[in-house]
C-alpha cells in the first residue's frame, strides 16, 4: 500500500556529513569497509586511524567528557593531526565536538541531509551501536578543492551517551558515481531505508516517529518515497500523502490483482520483515496504478513500517530469465515434450544455471518438472496455496493461458531453506502445458526503479 524512501546507502553516508567539517556535507552511497585491503592515498593506514580514535575514547575515559571534548574541539589541539580530527556526537546525532565546524557544536544533525539530499545520521549511529566499526562514504575533501572523494571512518562507542569518530580520504572517485542520483533504486537500498527509519523509532519513541513518517517535508518522505506504518490489525498510522486515511483499516482492502497486500504485509513483518509486490496508486503519476516492490519490517509489537519502489514488468523479469525461459520453450519445441521434461527435471542438467531452473506444469495444475522436488513431480497442486495463503499454481497456470506473464508468490528457497518472494516468468507450450522461471527476492543491487 505505500511506500517509498528516500535514503539510499545510509550506513556510511552518515559517516560523511559528520566527518567533515562545516555545513559542506556527504555525498551518498556508503558501502561496507574492507579495511585491510584499502590503503590510503596519503599514508594514513587503517591502524592509525584505529589507533587514533582507540587513542581518544580512552582520553575521554581517563579525564571525563567535559575535558575532552573541550581538547577534541580545539583547532590546535593533540587529537587534531594532519588530515586526522576527533569528531564527538551523542545518540541524538547532536554535535558535541568538532574542531572545524564550531557553530554545529549543540546541533542536533538527525535531519540534516547529504549532498545528494539523503538524510543518514540514524545510520550513523547504528554503525557505532555495536561498539565500534568501519564505514565507506563519499565526501568534499576541502585540501583537494573540494573533490568528491572516497572516504573510510572509524566509529568507537566512549558509553551508552556518546561517541567519537575519525577518518580518512582515500582519493577521487569515478565522476559517474559522484553525479548519480541520491534516490534509492536496488532492493537494498529500500531495506536500509526501512531498518533506520525502524531504528529511529525506536529510538525516538512512537509518537515523535510517527509524526516524522507523517511530514511530507521531514526526512522519511522525499517525493514518491516515503515510510509509512500500520498497527498489526491494519490500521493506517501514518501516510505522509493520504492523511485522511490515518486510522483506516487497510486490512481487506486489495490491489488491483485483487491481492490482500496489507495481510501479506503484516504476516512478514510478524515474521521480522520481508519483501511484497502489489499494485498501488503512483502519487507521481497523477495516482495511476503500478506496480510496487516494498520492504516491511516490524518496529515494536505494536506496530511496522514499510517503504517501497514503483516497478515495471521490465525491471521485475530481467533479460536473461526472459531468455532462458525462451530457450526453454525452444527446446521443448525442438526436441518434444519427453525429452524437455527429462532434461527440465535432471538437477544436473543444462536448464539449471546461477540459481535460475525450469519448472514445468499442465494445465490442470499437476507438476511435470520440478529438479529440486523430484517427490512433487506428478502431484496435482492447483488447489494448493503459497505461505501468504494465495493460490499461486492457479495464478501461473492463468498468466500461461494468456500466453505469458509474470507471477509473484511465497516459496521455500532451496539454497536458503527460507519462505521467500518470488517473481518467475511463465510461458505457454502448445496449449496443453506451460513451463518458467523465476527469482528470489533479496536484498542486492538489483536496480527496480520503472
Amino acid at each position: 500500500m505505500k511506500p517509498g524512501f528516500l535514503l539510499i546507502s545510509l550506513p556510511v553516508v552518515l559517516a560523511l556529513l559528520l566527518i567533515a567539517a562545516g555545513c559542506t556535507q556527504p555525498i551518498s552511497t556508503a558501502v561496507p569497509a574492507t579495511p585491510a585491503t584499502a590503503v590510503a592515498v596519503n599514508g594514513t593506514t587503517n591502524e592509525t586511524l584505529v589507533a587514533f580514535v582507540s587513542e581518544a575514547v580512552a582520553f575521554a575515559r581517563t579525564h571525563g567528557k567535559e575535558a575532552a571534548l573541550a581538547e577534541f574541539s580545539n583547532p590546535n589541539g593533540t587529537f587534531v593531526r594532519g588530515e586526522l580530527y576527533i569528531y564527538a556526537y551523542d545518540f541524538n546525532s547532536t554535535t558535541l565536538a568538532h574542531p572545524f565546524s564550531p557553530e554545529k557544536i549543540g546541533v542536533s544533525r538527525i535531519y540534516e541531509r547529504d549532498a545528494l539530499g539523503n538524510f543518514y545520521a540514524q545510520r550513523f549511529i547504528d554503525a557505532v551501536n555495536d561498539g565500534s566499526g568501519y564505514l565507506w562514504f563519499y565526501y568534499i575533501n576541502p585540501l583537494h578543492n573540494n573533490a568528491i572523494e572516497k572516504k573510510l571512518g572509524y566509529v568507537a562507542k566512549v558509553d551508552d551517551t556518546w561517541w567519537l569518530g575519525s577518518g580518512v580520504y582515500y582519493g577521487p572517485i569515478d565522476p559517474a558515481l559522484a553525479s548519480s542520483p541520491g534516490t534509492p533504486s536496488t532492493t537494498q537500498e529500500i531495506k536500509d531505508f526501512v531498518d533506520s527509519a525502524a531504528t529511529f523509532a525506536r529510538q525516538q519513541g512512537k509518537d515523535a516517529a510517527l509524526a516524522a513518517f507523517s511530514n511530507t517535508s521531514g526526512p522519511f518522505t522525499s517525493g514518491d518515497l516515503y515510510i509509512y506504518a500500520l498497527d498489526y490489525s491494519g490500521n493506517a498510522l501514518a501516510l505522509p500523502y493520504q492523511p485522511q486515511l490515518v486510522g483506516t483499516s487497510f486490512y481487506d482492502i486489495k490491489d488491483s490483482s485483487g491481492r490482500y497486500y496489507t495481510r501479506t504485509e503484516i504476516h512478514l513483518a510478524q515474521d521480522g520483515g520481508g519483501y511484497l509486490l502489489y499494485q498501488y496508486p503512483d502519487p507521481a503519476e497523477n495516482f495511476t496504478v503500478r506496480y510496487k516492490v516494498s520492504y516491511v519490517r516490524p518496529v515494536d509489537d505494536t506496530y511496522w513500517i514499510g517503504a517501497g519502489i514503483y516497478t515495471s514488468e521490465d525491471k521485475l523479469v530481467d533479460e536473461e530469465l526472459r531468455q532462458f525461459v525462451a530457450g526453454a520453450k525452444s527446446y521443448a519445441k525442438t526436441h518434444g515434450k519427453e525429452k524437455a521434461l527429462a532434461e527440465f527435471n535432471n538437477p544436473n542438467g543444462s536448464f539449471i544455471k546461477d540459481g535460475l531452473y525450469i519448472f514445468a506444469d499442465d494445465y490442470n495444475g499437476t507438476a511435470l518438472a520440478w529438479p529440486f522436488r523430484p517427490d512433487q513431480v506428478g502431484v496435482n497442486r492447483f488447489n494448493e496455496t503459497d505461505a501468504m495463503g494465495t493460490h499461486h499454481i492457479q495464478a501461473i497456470v492463468n498468466s500461461a493461458r494468456s500466453g505469458n506473464g509474470i507471477v509473484e508468490y511465497y516459496t521455500v528457497n532451496p539454497l536458503t531453506n527460507t519462505t521467500q518472494l518470488k517473481i518467475s516468468y511463465v510461458t505457454d507450450v502448445d496449449g496443453t502445458w506451460l513451463l518458467g522461471a523465476g527469482r528470489y527476492m533479496e536484498p542486492g543491487p538489483v536496480n527496480l526503479r520503472k
